[in-house]
């Protein structure tokens, strides 16, 4: 009997990934005494450095986090003396921060000790892509996330403003639908789609965390409840549940999910399940898997995908992920596999402590367009302020 196609692609990329996470495995070597003295010295460091009042907060509410390698090698742009770019930084700073003491102030009365704190990701986006249908494009989209704590609720309250999508965006990885950017970037006359950048940034929300301080204990989980708009025209209310199922020296599972209902965009659900692999946290395997349901108009959707990312750390922030990625869509109770292929990215600051650059080349194809493997790449700036 003749096996279909997707079975032999499925073994292939199942094949792959195995053989990537091989390198990682072999390193399973018995921790000796003077090995695991390093490492508590490693970790007393890092809460030391966590504990300096001259880091500045911004880059640890927003972006990446530092790894211990930072605490050795601290980067060397902190100590050059500030321009006219670091100047207009502290003026967006000051001007988010007394909005959030202002809005602070609305449910009380604000303690100078636990001031309100406020922070902002600004992301420009320059994705290439060599369309075997449309030919060479290029787009640019400007993307935007903000957050505004407020202490005086418990630190429970926060203001989100801007693009949700970049709250996933930890590892760049494939997305399944016509969300992706080889999807939206194709029949566009201009550079910049203005329509998409405007719908993508235009949400806010105001968002409640640990709403219920038992439950979640019991449960071990976090909650957060998002009543907000979105896309200008698009009230709605979201519930995020968070959970932390197993924790080692070397793995950890855990999971994300919400569900969300907008008025014009309906029934919306999401579950993730991510796998951390590794020795040591510079260098790990990294494997999440997503599933999409959506229910707008009575018409139902439902896809899938699964992203293996080897990750490495290199110091001073400096970070390089490659791996292979895989997405498709649920017919009938079967998981069909419409895309798949190879990703690389890499991403380090640059000029500046606050300042990111990002780049990702991937080789994806699309079956339910009828495209074959074809290239694209990714250019990425990106500030935190």
């Amino acid at each position: 009997m003749t096996k279909p196609a997707n079975f032999n692609t499925c073994t292939v990329y199942i094949i792959a990934s195995l053989g990537l996470c091989t390198p990682v495995w072999a390193d399973a070597t018995p921790i000796t005494d003077s090995e695991l003295l390093e490492s508590v010295n490693t970790e007393t460091a890092s809460s030391s450095n966590d504990n300096d009042p001259n880091r500045d907060e911004t880059l640890d509410q927003l972006g990446y986090q530092p790894t211990e390698e930072l605490v050795e090698q601290p980067i060397q742009l902190v100590q050059e003396e500030q321009g006219w770019t670091d100047e207009r930084r502290e003026d967006v700073q000051d001007q988010l921060h007394e909005w959030a003491h202002k809005m602070d102030g609305w449910f009380g009365e604000p303690d100078p000790k636990k001031p309100a704190k406020a922070s902002l990701r600004v992301v420009l986006d320059t994705r290439w892509t060599n369309d075997p249908k449309t030919g060479s494009d290029v787009t640019v989209e400007p993307r935007i996330r903000g957050r505004l704590q407020l202490p005086v609720l418990e630190r429970r309250l926060s203001l989100i403003i801007g693009d949700e999508e970049l709250d996933e965006d930890t590892f760049l990885k494939q997305s399944t639908t016509d969300n992706t950017y080889q999807a939206t970037s194709n029949n566009q006359d201009r550079l910049i789609n203005t329509k998409k950048t405007r719908e993508d940034n235009a949400s806010i929300a105001l968002r409640w965390t640990r709403f219920n301080d038992e439950l979640e204990d019991q449960l071990g989980v976090n909650t957060d409840v998002d009543i907000g708009i979105r896309s200008l025209d698009d009230p709605y209310l979201k519930v995020s549940i968070d959970k932390d199922w197993y924790k080692s020296k070397k793995i950890e599972v855990t999971s994300d999910s919400f569900y969300r209902y907008g008025l014009d965009s309906e029934h919306y659900v999401k579950g993730g399940l991510n796998l951390q692999y590794g020795a040591d946290t510079n260098r790990f395997i990294n494997n999440n898997t997503t599933i999409r349901y959506r229910n707008q108009d009575e018409e139902e959707r439902k896809d899938w995908d699964n992203d293996l990312r080897q990750v490495h750390y290199l110091g001073n922030e400096k970070q390089l992920a490659y791996g292979l990625s895989a997405s498709g869509y649920f017919e009938s109770d079967k998981s069909t596999l419409n895309s798949y292929g190879p990703a690389i990215s890499y991403r380090q600051p640059i000029w500046r402590e606050w300042l990111y650059m990002q780049t990702e080349l991937n080789y994806y194809n699309d079956k339910t367009e009828d495209k074959d493997h074809y290239p694209s790449a990714l250019l990425r700036m990106e500030a935190l302020f």
